[in-house]
């Protein structure tokens, strides 16, 4: 039985995002971390900041950029799952949800936007 394609696309976009952060120099904390609340492909840190990001990767562009999948409710289910993510653990410095859009055309070398700072905890 074959996995479905856009999970497997997914799942590679969510490699690719966590590299390419670890290449701009934080430290992966969690991928996947997953509550009753939802879940959150990653989360990064630097030394002041604890990021929350969400990944969506997309092979075209033609209906609407990755990133534009980020709804509103999207954005409660992430802040959710992050204050529960935090009841669980100490931080005390800033927290920032940001989004990693990744664009795959067939063929040609994906492209990535990081959106610092997308949405606001609320």
């Amino acid at each position: 039985m074959s996995q479905d394609p856009r999970h497997n696309l997914g799942s590679w976009g969510e490699d690719l995002a966590a590299l390419y952060l670890e290449n701009q120099g934080l430290k992966i904390v969690e991928r996947s971390f997953r509550c009753r609340f939802g879940e959150i492909d990653i989360i990064a840190q630097n030394s002041e900041v604890l990021i929350f990001c969400e990944v969506k990767t997309r092979r075209r562009d033609s209906f609407a950029a990755p990133q534009e999948a980020v709804s509103w409710s999207k954005q409660r289910r992430l802040i959710k799952t992050a204050g529960w993510y935090l009841n669980q653990r100490s931080w005390d410095g800033e927290l920032r949800f940001d989004v990693i859009a990744i664009l795959a055309p067939g063929g040609r070398e994906p492209v990535v936007e990081w959106i610092q700072d997308a949405f606001a905890w609320e």
